[in-house]
């Protein structure tokens, strides 16, 4: 079933209102620094491990297909896996806004499904409670997935038109608990060695239906950090 625009504009619309809220947050919370607060600049690359988790998948005249999927990350193919965050912090309690650019393969497909990756992203906007002892920061939060779906189910295509900005749709949701230790270098920079779990609900469409999964990942990153007193 082609999908009409005023349903893209719709799924469009919803994905900007819950990224803009976000953005709205933290932005609030940066407004209202005072001196004290440290604002800090992340970018991470890294990769994942998925664990098996159940995969739904619903064809119109078909019958349902549920089976425990196993994943591949791949990190360097297709789309790149990285990460980013931005971080305000008052003495050893911070916010932080993170950006998880995820992505996983579908290894063991059945007969039906000939195609089925998330690898343009499973990107998880996560906003969260941080919380730091020395150089070790812990932190908790969740937020939204936009996911780029391509798959092929019983020779159907997802048509590329699909969704907004060339086929991202509002997915689901995302829960993650991170752990990052720095190492300061100088002139504010650091090297950071990260480790995250992360627990989403994904929906994304496939020809003629629907796909439900879920997914658990654990996500290992090193990245470089520049952070600015307020």
């Amino acid at each position: 079933m082609r999908r009409s625009w005023r349903d893209v504009q719709i799924t469009l619309a919803a994905a900007l209102i819950c990224v803009g809220l976000m953005l709205g947050t933290f932005t609030r919370l940066l407004a209202q620094a005072q001196a004290g607060r440290q604002l800090e600049f992340q970018a991470y690359m890294g990769s994942s491990v998925s664990a098996p988790s159940p995969v739904d998948i619903s064809q119109q005249g078909q019958p349902d297909l549920s089976f425990t999927g196993h994943w591949a990350t791949r990190p360097f193919k297709d789309s790149w896996y990285y990460a980013g965050r931005l971080g305000l912090w008052r003495g050893n309690r911070g916010w932080l806004l993170d950006f998880t650019h995820h992505k996983f393969y579908l290894t063991n497909r059945p007969p039906e499904v000939q195609r089925f990756q998330i690898t343009n992203g499973a990107n998880m906007f996560t906003l969260s409670r941080g919380f730091r002892s020395g150089r070790l920061s812990y932190a908790f939060g969740a937020g939204p997935v936009v996911a780029f779906p391509i798959n092929v189910v019983r020779g159907r295509h997802l048509p590329a038109e699909r969704g907004f900005f060339g086929g991202y749709f509002l997915a689901g949701g995302n829960v993650m608990a991170s752990m990052t230790r720095s190492f300061p270098i100088a002139l504010g920079f650091s090297l950071l060695l990260d480790a995250r779990g992360s627990a989403s609900y994904i929906h994304v469409p496939v020809g003629g239906g629907h796909a439900n999964v879920l997914n658990f990942a654990a996500h290992f990153h090193a990245g470089l950090e520049w952070a600015a007193k307020l």
